[in-house]
């Protein structure tokens, strides 16, 4: 299968690149390349013919699929196992030369291809080879650790090759009858081992993870406010004399912890629950508050059902069953008034916010992230940059005292919205530019990322369609190119 665009763009920037010199070697077998490679397409055996690898999860290879393993250390007794995700971004099954390419992007600032590729020398005889490089600033922060492990890789993946040699000599074929491995290096074999050292090594990323993103922290707004911060987005619990309401019930395991929370904490029974926009770290917690009202605005349950559809199917009691409308509602609570209202299209066509005059507080959801990378949700219904920064300015404009509770991130004022609605600004314009200049996203992204890091943002982990993705000034400006092409075609 072919390359897409976006695909042959990073792969020819990753080429030009001056972070390393890629680490590639070959090596040649009597082995007939139909043989080789379709052996070597059974991913889950590698580990019996290719040291590098501990576990490798996938029995076959497809374009555009995830590759999921895990790679033995460099040395023995190094206390690590790593374990690795990657995307099939090229894959050429047939003719006289093959190969298969992976793409690297789970980890913030780091982008790595790994290629194998097979050559028929005729004969029954084939040139096997391993080819990678990589870049980005988490790269240059382990340069050496990465070279030393791409290094490792590429050498166990040679000899590997070479050990097929005698059983195919021997046996004619090649398959998991044939090539049975070393058990003492098998998963299996090695899971207590793979177990500790995969704690001692992840310890330090476990560690700041939980404590940057899961980890939950109860805030006191007002007697009988509180925001609870972690394991998804922000929730709002507003208790009154005769009921509670919460708005944004993040996910599992939070929503959990959250739900644990409540049941502990909150006097009053919780009779309205609140969905600020559709996605899945706001809502997917809705399903544990039987007979609460669940309560979004109109365009959700539509776009839910669209845009999540698995988790819609999932959790069919988590669907909003009060709709908001372009007209704000109002709430009372027993002693305590909550005002739900559409501020236009934003975050997503969805959105709603919350407002507590009484007590000046404003829950933005989304629309709002503070100290983060935004999220940008470029499906149907989503996002639109203009509405986002016309929707920001006039929320500070109406509640200039409020204590604002952001979608992600600490409590904040109201001049920190306003900044945040600049770096929107800023954002758009730079776009806009670049545009009017010629440049893609990618040139873009390179040419005002030291712009975008003075704003002092933070990355920001996020599953949407199933895969871990990063917030950061490079999916920022990539995503706003997107939303300006988008609105320039409307």
């Amino acid at each position: 299968m072919a390359e897409t665009d976006t695909d042959k763009d990073r792969k020819e920037e990753l080429a030009a690149a001056p972070s390393m010199e890629p680490v590639k070697g070959t090596v040649e077998v009597d082995i007939p390349i139909d043989v080789l490679w379709s052996f070597f397409t059974r991913a889950d055996l590698w580990p019996r013919w290719n040291e590098c690898f501990l576990w490798a999860k996938n029995r076959d290879l497809k374009w555009g699929h995830q590759l999921v393993w895990a790679f033995h250390p460099i040395r023995w007794w190094y206390p690590y196992y790593m374990p690795a995700m990657a995307k099939i971004v090229e894959l050429e099954p047939k003719g006289p030369e093959r190969k298969v390419t992976w793409e690297v992007t789970v980890l913030p600032g780091f982008y790595a291809r790994h290629t194998y590729h097979m050559e028929d020398l005729g004969n029954g005889r084939t040139r096997f080879g391993s080819y990678e490089k990589a870049m980005g600033w988490s790269f240059n922060l382990m340069k050496s650790f990465w070279i030393a492990h791409f290094t490792f890789v590429k050498d166990r993946s040679l000899e590997g090759a070479k050990t097929l040699e005698p059983i195919y000599r021997e046996t004619g074929r090649l398959d998991e009858t044939t090539v049975r491995g070393d058990p003492s290096r098998t998963a299996r074999g090695l899971a207590m081992p793979m177990a500790a050292s995969l704690a001692l090594g992840a310890a330090g990323v476990g560690t700041w993870f939980y404590a940057s993103f899961l980890r939950q922290e109860v805030v006191e707004l007002a007697p009988g406010v509180r925001m609870v911060m972690g394991g998804g987005g922000n929730t709002l619990v507003v208790e009154g004399t005769r009921e509670a309401l919460l708005v944004d019930t993040k996910f599992p395991p939070g929503a959990n912890q959250l739900r644990k929370w409540v049941s502990e904490n909150v006097q009053k029974p919780v009779k309205h629950v609140v969905s600020t926009h559709y996605h899945y770290d706001h809502t997917l917690g809705n399903d544990m508050y039987p007979g609460a009202n669940r309560i979004a605005h109109k365009a959700v349950p539509e776009l839910m059902r669209r845009n999540e559809a698995l988790q819609a199917k999932l959790h069919p009691l988590g669907m909003a069953n009060v709709l908001v409308g372009d007209e704000p509602m109002r709430m009372d609570l027993g002693e305590r008034e909550v005002v739900l209202f559409h501020p236009g299209t934003a975050h997503t066509g969805g959105d709603l916010c919350v407002w507590l005059p009484k007590e000046k507080i404003l829950m933005t959801g989304d629309l709002f992230f503070f100290t983060y990378y935004p999220f940008f949700d470029l499906k149907q219904g989503g996002a639109n940059l203009e509405g986002l920064i016309r929707a920001a300015r006039k929320l500070v404009a109406t509640y200039p005292d409020a204590m604002v509770v952001p979608g992600h991130g600490p409590i904040a004022r109201t001049s920190d919205l306003a900044r945040y609605a600049d770096y929107l600004q800023f954002l758009q314009d730079r776009v806009k530019e670049g545009l009017q200049q010629g440049l893609d996203e990618q040139q873009l992204a390179k040419q005002f990322n030291d712009e975008i890091s003075k704003w002092g943002l933070g990355i920001l982990p996020s599953f949407h369609d199933n895969q871990l993705t990063w917030a950061t000034s490079e999916s920022n400006v990539r995503d706003a190119y997107s939303l300006v092409k988008q609105a320039q075609a409307r």
